[in-house]
């Protein structure tokens, strides 16, 4: 049940989580799951004058301090002073920090004091000194002090004499030496010493990530303490889960229920994993809590039932603050939104550098080319989605990868079905200009064609106006002779009447000219009909080239006879390519075929000194198969091993996509092996140390990178799940 002190910090219409927030010292009545951490930690520091806490980042470190070992430290007459050093240029000395808080913390409690620590005192003679200290225990609590290593770095200012002299006054407080500035009174000017010097006052703690526990090694020489007290915090087991699930709900949440979202922290549901193996990390498990709390708010349910976490199930409350966390890291990197829509950085740096092929975690150095990726990291980092050893990154939890992979491969299979869209675009582009270029030669050649049969006909046209001015000329000189032979004629009938017509040769001669005379007429008038034909087809030509070359001027047209070419290229480029894709999956069929009938009588195909199926082989790689959702493995699966080298590259590359069967390229890899089936398992004989790009041929089959480090044989887990559902 929720206390009464709980019950005043929340309010009703708020989530009983925090969230990322760090407890604090007023909410340690809700601060659960962290008794046996905090008795160990105060323990600790009631027993040493130094106590170092450690732990990875998101562990709830600060929490552990401010809501568990403050309070229980000053039930014992100790005085916490929380302490958060500033880098900034204008911030105070470090040491002068220390005092000004001190000072503070003292007036806020309504101690009496004799003095305060000034700027010219040190803290080991100000502790010593000051008479408030020989009843109250000050306890100097340094959160977050990797800080020391990092931002103080950063800034000239906190680097070199001033961090050394800081060191040297903790040292001197730590270790209880009398500071050399006080040594030179006592000894040489004999001043009296009117306090306990040789008694320790004040302790320390210092909090800090586990990866600087190296840089805090270095400096044992000078503070010898830090070798001793340590307290590990580690992240919190399935048990302290439930704990802080079902104390923090109280009533409004039952076991049963509270089983169900432990149990969101672990990849594998049906491994039923105990309680007390799992790793959580408490900002995630505040994380999932705060969300679901605040659905059943704003749905107005009073408890967290069944049907509650089956609407709002694992993957859509993980999925749900993983969005919001990487919608908020892609917007700190694209510093406009509104102009970069749908571009998401991070999202793509987490999916291609914190995860395998296979989806597993792994650490990631950052580079120069991540530089711009810094902002969103930080993001991350303040979410604490990944952690940061200041050498490489990594996420936080496993329970994160599942949604990074499956992102990937739907981004992947966006991108590949886009670069497919693009390939069949610039085909078709090809085909356009093609038939363009194909209509404009067509053009050109009816043009030309049109200009030569004009040139030609005109050429005609003149040799005929030759021919019809000599047949006009001739036609007249016969009409002067035979208008002179009539006239001599008549003139002779006149002058010898009698005259016999047919025996006279002027009579003959003129009938003759008058035979010569009706023929010439029949031929000029041939000829000129011919020149009207002649003319009538030049005018049809000149109308018809003036139209190309007006067509010419206008590219939006294209000529009949083109258009009839370009639907023509269509229509037998659509023939052609489904005759390609027709003899692919032919030779696709007939390729799978032969190997099955290689698998099934291997001894058929083997050569001299070849390692037989069934012959002993001590360098095999046995594929241990499975789906994730328990399947059966069938037996006639396609799966392909690839040495990688620079023959393979491009296929390798080409192949780490999802797909519907494989690449018919595969079988084109120099060195490639297929795996053989025999006894429920699959096998690849006769491998040598290496890399290897393994394949499997199914409907989006996975793949993924395994190197055999030395002889001998080896057995490799590979889910043939697909990863798109």
């Amino acid at each position: 049940m929720p206390t009464s002190t709980e019950t005043s910090l929340q309010k009703s219409t708020d989530s009983l989580f925090i969230g990322l927030e760090s407890y604090t010292e007023a909410q340690s009545a809700i601060f659960y799951g962290r008794d046996q951490e905090i008795g160990m930690a105060t323990n600790l520091v009631k027993a040493n004058t130094l106590t170092i806490v450690f732990g990875k980042s998101g562990t709830g470190k600060t929490s552990l301090l401010n809501a568990g070992v403050f309070p229980r430290l000053r039930k014992d007459y100790c005085l916490p002073f929380r302490i958060r050093l500033e880098f900034k240029d204008d911030s105070p000395e470090l040491a002068v920090q220390i005092k000004k808080l001190l000072k503070a913390e003292i007036d806020k409690y309504g101690f009496k004091v004799e003095s305060y620590p000034d700027e010219q005192t040190t803290l080991w003679e100000y502790f010593h000194r000051e008479p408030l200290w020989n009843s109250i225990t000050p306890i100097l609590i340094f959160d977050q002090f990797e800080e020391i290593f990092t931002l103080a770095r950063k800034n000239i200012r906190f680097s070199g004499d001033a961090l050394s002299e800081f060191w040297q006054e903790l040292a001197d407080l730590i270790e209880n030496s009398i500071p050399d500035k006080l040594k030179d009174k006592f000894l040489n000017e004999k001043e009296l010493i009117n306090y306990r010097y040789k008694n320790k006052k004040a302790k320390i703690l210092f909090s800090f990530r586990e990866e600087f526990l190296p840089e805090f090694e270095n400096i044992t020489s000078k503070i010898p303490s830090i070798k001793y007290s340590r307290f590990r915090l580690m992240p919190m087991n399935g048990n302290q889960a439930f704990q802080v699930i079902t104390k923090t709900w109280g009533n409004k949440i039952d076991k049963e229920q509270a089983n169900k979202i432990v149990g969101f922290f672990s990849n594998d549901p049906e491994k039923n994993i105990p309680f007390d193996l799992m790793e959580i990390e408490p900002s995630l498990l505040s994380q999932v809590c705060s969300h679901i709390d605040k659905e059943r708010i704003a749905s107005g349910n009073e408890k967290i039932s069944a049907e509650f976490l089956d609407k709002f199930s694992k993957e859509i409350i993980l999925r749900s603050i993983y969005e919001e966390t990487l919608t908020e890291s892609n917007n700190a990197v694209v510093k406009n939104p509104g102009v970069f829509y749908g571009l998401k950085p991070v999202n793509e740096f987490l999916e291609d550098k914190l995860i395998t092929d296979e989806g597993f975690r792994i650490q990631y150095s950052l580079t120069a080319q991540d530089e711009k990726l810094k902002p969103g990291i930080e993001v991350l980092k303040r979410k604490y989605f990944i952690r940061d050893d200041e050498k490489s990154i990594e996420l936080t939890h496993d329970v994160l990868t599942p949604i990074i992979k499956s992102d990937r491969e739907a981004r992947r299979k966006e991108v590949a079905v886009a670069a497919a869209r693009k390939h069949a675009n610039r085909r078709a582009v090809v085909i356009v200009v093609i038939a363009a270029i194909l209509a404009c030669i067509i053009w050109y050649a009816i043009a030309n064609k049109a200009v030569s049969d004009k040139n030609e006909a005109v050429k005609e046209k003149a040799a005929l106006d030759v021919q019809i001015s000599g047949a006009k000329d001739t036609l007249q000189n016969l009409g002067v002779s035979i208008k002179n032979t009539k006239a001599q004629w008549e003139a002779m009938k006149r002058n010898r009447p009698g005259i016999n017509s047919t025996d006279d040769s002027a009579f003959i001669q003129m009938n003759q000219k008058d035979s010569e005379m009706a023929m010439l007429q029949t031929q000029y008038n041939s000829l000129l009909d011919q020149k009207n034909t002649l003319a009538s087809n030049l005018n049809k030509q000149k109308t018809q080239l003036d139209q190309l070359m007006s067509e010419s001027q206008r590219p939006d047209l294209i000529s009949a006879d083109a258009d009839r070419q370009i639907q023509f290229l269509q229509r037998q480029h659509t023939f052609d390519s489904t005759k390609l894709a027709l003899l692919q999956n032919s030779y696709a069929t007939l390729s799978r075929q032969f190997y099955d009938y290689k698998l099934k009588h291997p001894e058929l195909f083997k050569k001299d000194g070849e390692v037989g199926f069934n012959e002993p082989d001590t360098n095999r790689i046995s594929l241990n198969l499975h789906y994730s959702f328990s399947k059966k493995v069938p037996g006639n699966l396609a799966i392909f091993l690839i040495p990688y080298n620079n023959s393979n590259a491009k296929i390798i590359k080409k192949a780490k996509v999802y797909e519907v069967g494989c690449d018919l390229g595969l079988y084109k890899a120099k060195d490639m092996q297929k795996a053989k089936f025999q006894n429920g398992n699959y096998y690849f004989n006769e491998i040598s140390p290496g890399k290897y790009f393994i394949k499997i041929c199914g409907y989006y089959g996975g793949y993924r990178t395994f190197n055999k480090q030395s002889a001998g044989d080896v057995t490799v887990d590979l889910d043939a799940a697909p990863p798109i559902r």
